[in-house]
């Protein structure tokens, strides 16, 4: 899991709730994957560039995180929600170009514990 501690360290004053720690997880998967950060939101803006960390703003709403993705080559571009309902989380990917949708619901207790949000080695 090279990178997903320092990832974890930049953003842990911001961790205040599962669904942080589990979208932080994520957006991890999906930058070792081959993509960075462009941003939050549905919408491209003026401040976006592509980053390995997540943006400013990426848990203001705790029931719905919007992040966009650009491949390092810049040939795909995804947009990722996920949706808190009760205690699971739905994920949302969107290959822009393509339009294809894949889906994932996860159960944060089964993922996150929430006992323990500031210590990196437990709540995983």
């Amino acid at each position: 899991m090279a990178g997903l501690e320092v990832l974890f360290a930049s953003v842990a004053p911001a961790i205040t709730c599962a669904q942080d720690a589990l979208v932080c997880f994520l957006h991890w998967e999906v930058v070792t994957h081959g993509y960075c950060g462009l941003g939050a939101g549905d919408q491209p803006g003026p401040n976006d560039k592509k980053s390995e960390l997540l943006p400013a703003e990426w848990n203001n709403n705790k029931d719905l995180y919007v992040l966009r993705y650009e491949s390092k080559d810049g040939s795909r571009k995804l947009l990722v929600k996920a949706v808190t309902v009760e205690n699971s989380m739905i994920i949302n990917v969107l290959e822009c170009g393509s339009q294809q949708v894949s889906d994932l619901t996860l159960n944060l207790d089964d993922y996150i514990d929430s006992e323990h949000l500031v210590d990196f080695h437990r709540y995983f």
